[in-house]
């Protein structure tokens, strides 16, 4: 058995066939994946407009923890896939689930104190998946936390709804040795204690925020959250003025929000360069038609930053007050201690 950590209880899901689905993690060595299947889930019917999500853990319209795993071994993440499903592993409707963050406890954000996300997707989202190449590293024993918030769009209650989440990795004895690459997220709103959402007045506004990376290194690619009625997101060197990169939302001919575009920079050559203490302004736009502000918007640029030196990635304080902050956004006070006293739970296959 390998040491994988898998605390995902099962929630009250109702009688379930005997073929369905169950909570749990397998590692598939073959293929180099980690499946998690957390679940069942019922999920009430929401508003039209303001859909209420179920919760799992935390109370309100917050994301909720569904599992904790550990990781197993030191490898290279670089990517996921994400399914929602029925109990007999049929295929739901990808618009139920409204997000889900994979969170590492045990490696901080490069741009500010937050334990690190190691994956997310949303509504409007895709699946990521990086060349073999390139990765995040990952030691043994790292803590992720996996959190759901639902969004039943449906007039009725949907039972027995499961994520299935595989994460992709790249294994130690890789030759040649992946590039270091890990997720860095950059926020209009960087306020943790605001769950980094703001509010929009009616006609063109713009929120912005001044980033600095800390380490220089390169962008090999970037997207972008935008929630409706948002126009763009856009990165500016504040010395010269000059846009970095600007990504455009996408919608349909009826208006409805399809996604925000993704740009790769490292196709031919190293990609965009980042230089340490340099000031960036990140910019998020929207054009508000209505007389109300919009409520709880975002504004994000999410990139794969490669690092010039992995060992001035900053370290990582659980007792930062930001870091506990964050933590509180996810209804947490602090990393469970069942992280490292449960007994291991997981079927490997070779």
């Amino acid at each position: 058995m390998l040491a994988v950590l898998l605390l995902c209880p099962p929630t009250a899901g109702g009688q379930l066939p005997d073929d369905s689905l169950r909570a749990g993690v397998q590692i598939d060595k073959k293929h180099h994946r980690i499946v998690i299947v957390a679940g069942p889930f019922n999920l009430r019917p929401g508003h039209e407009h303001m859909p209420e999500a179920v919760s799992m853990g935390a109370g309100g319209r917050d994301a909720g923890v569904a599992c904790y795993i550990v990781w197993p071994f030191q490898s290279w993440f670089r990517g996921y896939q994400s399914e929602v499903l029925d109990p007999t592993g049929h295929p739901l409707p990808r618009e139920l689930l409204h997000h889900f963050t994979l969170v590492n406890f045990d490696r901080r954000m490069l741009l500010y104190p937050f334990p690190e996300r190691l994956a997310g997707a949303r509504l409007t989202s895709e699946d990521v998946t990086v060349p073999k190449r390139i990765g995040a590293p990952m030691r043994s024993g790292m803590r992720l936390g996996l959190y759901l918030m639902w969004h039943n769009y449906m007039p009725h209650e949907v039972k027995g709804v499961f994520l299935r989440l595989t994460l992709l990795y790249v294994p130690v004895n890789q030759r040649p040795r992946p590039i270091n690459a890990l997720p860095v997220v950059l926020y209009a709103n960087r306020e943790p204690r605001s769950n980094h959402v703001y509010d929009a007045p009616p006609g063109h506004s713009e929120r912005s925020a001044i980033v600095r990376f800390p380490i220089s290194g390169h962008l090999l690619g970037i997207g972008g959250h935008l929630h409706d009625y948002g126009t763009l997101v856009r990165l500016e060197d504040v010395e010269t003025g000059k846009t970095v990169a600007e990504l455009h939302a996408r919608y349909d001919t009826r208006g409805t929000l399809l996604g925000v575009d993704r740009k790769l920079f490292a196709i031919r050559g190293q990609g965009l360069r980042i230089r340490a203490n340099r000031q960036y302004r990140l910019v998020a736009v929207y054009d508000n038609p209505t007389p109300d502000s919009l409520r709880d918007v975002m504004g994000e640029m999410m990139s794969v930053f490669a690092p010039d030196r992995m060992r001035e990635w900053p370290s990582v304080s659980v007792e930062d007050s930001d870091y506990v902050a964050d933590l509180s956004s996810y209804g947490l006070t602090g990393i469970p201690d069942s992280l490292t006293a449960a007994a291991p739970m997981v079927r490997s296959r070779p």
